[in-house]
């Protein structure tokens, strides 16, 4: 049997879908993986950019991948490219940092088995993505989507399941990205030792079980309350601030807690409102792996990727 490059078979049973929320239709296979390649495009017109009314918006292809002999998933109808004409073949940066964030955020959702091709290392394709993963793991994210039953949240867990060695998901993606890890959906041993790590530090049973206690630490620190305190995340800057070396103020204090929180694998700034050369250096350092002008000033573009 003829598969594609991700090892789907080509030639499915196929059907063109409209997009929720959106009048676009593409063609895709039926069954688990056009169900979350659909969902997936739904979640890009909300949340990352409008999909154009117009016909660059591409599914099923029998062809193979351009430039190559390797048959695309395109052939196997489990890719789809989205308003192909604004972000052409080959090109880089047709995206702002914050929405390739939101990008990387609406795959976690996913538990990471659709590929963006704004993330190959060769060629970039910033239009495309596609399965990338078996058909028990795509299977079992469609059944999420299409209402299966979620492990239960932990009590004072804000909702999200407890999670350890062993656990998959959009929870353990959330705890990964929170510690700075390769956010792949996996719970595997660099997670447990990671999580081990940050509750020792913070003064919490090393257990490696991401429970009740930890999600709420957790929680605290993307912004949401510390269950008994009444407190919030740090307030959004406001439009057009530029924070830099000598500033202070509560904008400050919120950039370094949300640096902190986000990136505790390389933040470890004092919240104390002054923006001095420690802040600078970490403001640096997420620059450069956004994909930013890294020069240590926390202006619009660098502020609406931390979502201040």
């Amino acid at each position: 049997m003829a598969v594609s490059q991700n090892g789907w078979p080509v030639d499915p049973a196929r059907r063109s879908r409209t997009v929720p929320g959106t009048n676009v239709r593409v063609v895709v296979a039926d069954g688990p993986a056009g169900d979350v390649l659909v969902w997936v495009l739904a979640q890009f017109d909300r949340r990352v950019e409008d999909l154009d009314a117009g016909a660059d918006d591409w599914g099923y292809a029998n062809r193979p991948i351009r430039g190559s002999t390797i048959t695309s998933n395109h052939a196997s109808a489990t890719a789809v490219d989205a308003n192909a004409t604004r972000h052409p073949l080959g090109k880089r940066g047709t995206f702002t940092a914050g929405q390739v964030a939101e990008i990387h955020r609406i795959l976690s959702e996913v538990d990471n088995v659709v590929r963006w091709g704004g993330d190959y290392t060769g060629r970039r394709d910033e239009m495309h993505f596609e399965i990338n993963a078996s058909y028990a793991r795509v299977a079992a994210v469609a059944a999420r989507l299409n209402g299966g039953t979620p492990a239960p949240p932990a009590p004072g867990s804000g909702g999200h399941a407890t999670v350890k060695r062993g656990s998959a998901g959009a929870d353990v993606a959330l705890v990964q990205r929170y510690l700075g890890l390769k956010a792949d959906g996996i719970f595997g041993a660099d997670t447990e030792a990671a999580v081990k790590r940050y509750q020792s530090a913070q003064h919490l049973t090393a257990d490696g079980i991401v429970g009740p206690a930890t999600w709420a630490r957790i929680a605290a620190g993307l912004g949401g309350s510390v269950p008994g305190t009444g407190g919030g995340g740090p307030a959004p800057a406001q439009p057009g601030t530029t924070l830099k070396r000598g500033s202070q103020g509560p904008a400050v204090t919120a950039l370094q807690r949300r640096l902190n929180a986000w990136y505790p694998a390389y933040s470890h700034l004092t919240a104390d409102g002054v923006y001095g050369v420690g802040t600078e250096s970490v403001v640096k350092e997420f620059q450069r792996r956004a994909g930013l002008t890294a020069d240590g000033i926390a202006g619009p573009r660098t502020l609406a990727a931390l979502k201040l």
